[in-house]
């Protein structure tokens, strides 16, 4: 009986701080134009991608099946770092039914039109306590699609694509499956690494000291 309470409370803990996490979205498209935007399913689920521009003049594409007078609801940000506090991440929707569009710094395909949204005032911080992380959040925003069709989420830093770590959030919904989980710890050191931190995040240590002690609890209940 003791066994049994001490593996669930470890359990417990794990899956609370999980909980707390948006479900990553995980790629082999690069995501760097059109012909390879990265799909994302069920966007009414809360999903992240984290995006690192390694030079200037790029763009973080993502794409949806939407329908008409569906939610979208966004939310770009990045690291709290004192070298990334001047970029300001730019989202742009892609998509049929949106207003012809001018001016972007890309190209659209014919026929659809899109809304931009800029980043303006003082960013929100934001703690991720499953990454154990510093973000800064510069709006969320909400818009309904206008028509059912493909749609095109771009992000980017204006005027032009400059270099710098954007990540972009979709949808509000928690909720995980397993795999998510299991995504979460494979890429665990790549969102460390993408806020310059290394090591493990600190309620990581907290549950391996837990472990630890109840390891040693379990082998002295043995010899007994």
């Amino acid at each position: 009986m003791k066994y049994k309470f001490l593996v669930f409370l470890l359990a417990s803990l794990a899956m609370a701080s999980i909980t707390f996490a948006h479900a990553p979205i995980v790629s082999t498209m690069s995501g760097s134009d059109i012909s390879n935007a990265i799909p994302i399913n069920h966007i009414e689920i809360s999903q992240v991608l984290y995006k690192v521009f390694d030079h200037d003049n790029s763009f973080l594409w993502m794409t949806f099946e939407g329908t008409k007078g569906q939610s979208l609801y966004f939310q770009p940000g990045v690291p709290k770092i004192d070298k990334f506090k001047d970029l300001k991440p730019e989202v742009v929707i892609v998509g049929p039914g949106l207003p012809k569009a001018n001016d972007l710094p890309f190209e659209i395909p014919s026929g659809m039109g899109a809304l931009a949204f800029t980043s303006t005032g003082t960013p929100t911080v934001f703690y991720e306590p499953v990454t154990d992380t510093y973000s800064w959040i510069y709006f969320n925003q909400t818009i309904t699609l206008p028509e059912s069709g493909r749609y095109y989420i771009v992000s980017f830093f204006p005027p032009s694509g400059e270099a710098g770590n954007l990540f972009i959030a979709v949808g509000k919904i928690e909720q995980f499956t397993p795999q998510d989980i299991i995504n979460v710890f494979k890429i665990l050191p790549q969102i460390r690494a993408f806020y310059g931190l290394t090591g493990l995040p600190g309620w990581m240590n907290a549950v391996i000291g837990i472990s630890a002690v109840g390891l040693i609890f379990l082998i002295a209940l043995i010899l007994r």
